[in-house]
């Protein structure tokens, strides 16, 4: 195997890698600033652009050593191909990390009483909204809690009622209030 082609796989491979590090950190980065944390945000940005930096530089010099060689070919699918495998990686991470609150709505069509019973039991914090349904009256229950517990939050009340309608919605900031769950 002439010793080119495997220079030139090592370098398309490393910058595959190096983008696909360098845009998952972006994706990151982009969802703190939405949710507000500016701080851990701006140090994903210094990550992200030294990254980019050098992988652009990397790319760079080869296509002007080489404008139409093959490794040049190699390291501008490499550059392409690790920013898509990037945003696909950082919306895994940011999944895995679950960052950030959301606004819990539960609303059950028998079972309110018991619902609003386990919700307690459980830790949860919550508020209890009266409201009247197409069928008659209903109890709202609304919860701001931490992502990361959002799968114990849905179990919780789908033992109770495994037909309950639910509403999740993604909370910017909270501000004052009780979200700590109790142990």
């Amino acid at each position: 195997m002439p010793e080119d082609f495997v220079w030139t796989v090592a370098t398309a491979t490393t910058i595959f890698f190096a983008r696909l590090f360098q845009n998952a950190i972006g994706t990151l980065r982009d969802i703190l600033v939405i949710k507000g944390q500016r701080m851990k945000a701006a140090g994903y940005s210094f990550t992200e652009t030294l990254t980019w930096l050098v992988v652009f530089s990397v790319v760079f010099r080869g296509f002007f050593d080489e404008p139409l060689g093959a490794g040049t070919v190699a390291n501008f699918m490499a550059f392409a191909a690790g920013f898509a495998a990037g945003s696909y990686a950082g919306v895994l991470i940011e999944e895995r990390m679950a960052v950030g609150h959301v606004t819990v709505q539960v609303i059950s069509m028998d079972r309110n009483k018991e619902v609003g019973r386990i919700l307690h039991a459980e830790g949860f914090p919550m508020t209890m909204i009266k409201a009247k349904g197409r069928k008659g009256p209903r109890m709202v229950y609304q919860s701001v809690i931490p992502r990361r517990h959002l799968a114990r939050f849905l179990a919780s009340v789908d033992r109770v009622d495994s037909n309950i309608f639910t509403t999740i919605m993604d909370t910017r900031s909270v501000m004052k209030g009780k979200t700590k769950m109790r142990s």
